[in-house]
C-alpha cells in the first residue's frame, strides 16, 4: 500500500516536473486571451482594436508569471489600420488565478510603416491641430518603432514609457518653397 502511495506521489511530481519543463522552454499557442489582450487595448482607447493571431505563452516560474507573444497583429481604428511586428506582455499568474487579467508591461514593435498613414492613424483617435499641420507637412517617409509601456496595479499606463525608433526616407515640404529630403534619423 505504501509503496503504490509512493509512486503516485512520485508520477505525479515528474508529470507535473515535465508540463512545467515544457512549458517553460517550448510553451504553447493558443487564443484563450485574445479577448483579454483586446479588453486592455480598448482600456487605453475605447475606440482602439486589435485583431490578433494565436498567442504564445512561455510559463517563467521564477517570476511566477506568463510571458505572451503574438507576431503581426493588426491594431484598428474606424477604417484606419497599422500592422505591427509583435505584441510582447508579462501576465502575473497571481492575477489570473485571483481572476483579475492584468498586464505588467506591454512591448509593441512596428513594421516599417507609412508616416502619413502613422499621423492619419493618430488623428483618428486625437484630433489634434498640430496633427494636423504634421500631416500636411510631411510628404512621405517611413518609420520602424519599438514602444515599451508599463502598466500599474490599476491597469493605467505609468509614465515611464519608451518610444524608440527610426525614420528613413523622409520628405518634408514647407510652404512650397522649403523641402527637405531624404531625411533620415
Amino acid at each position: 500500500m505504501k509503496k503504490i502511495i509512493f509512486r503516485s506521489i512520485f508520477l505525479i511530481i515528474f508529470i507535473s516536473f515535465i508540463i512545467i519543463t515544457y512549458l517553460t522552454i517550448v510553451g504553447i499557442e493558443t487564443k484563450v486571451f485574445n479577448n483579454q489582450i483586446s479588453e486592455e487595448i480598448k482600456k487605453i482607447n475605447k475606440n482602439l482594436d486589435i485583431e490578433l493571431k494565436k498567442i504564445k505563452i512561455i510559463l517563467n516560474p521564477i517570476r511566477f508569471e506568463i510571458n505572451a507573444k503574438t507576431i503581426s497583429p493588426k491594431l484598428k481604428i474606424k477604417e484606419k489600420s497599422i500592422e505591427l511586428e509583435k505584441i510582447e506582455s508579462q501576465i502575473s499568474l497571481k492575477t489570473l488565478l485571483d481572476k483579475k487579467f492584468s498586464l505588467s508591461d506591454l512591448k509593441i514593435s512596428t513594421k516599417s510603416i507609412e508616416i502619413n498613414q502613422l499621423i492619419s492613424f493618430i488623428r483618428v483617435m486625437k484630433k489634434n491641430p498640430e496633427l494636423y499641420i504634421l500631416e500636411r507637412l510631411v510628404k512621405k517617409g517611413y518609420l520602424i518603432a519599438d514602444l515599451k509601456f508599463e502598466f500599474d496595479s490599476s491597469g493605467q499606463i505609468k509614465e515611464n514609457f519608451e518610444i524608440n525608433g527610426f525614420i528613413e526616407d523622409a520628405y518634408l515640404s514647407f510652404l512650397k518653397d522649403y523641402n527637405i529630403s531624404k531625411l533620415n534619423f
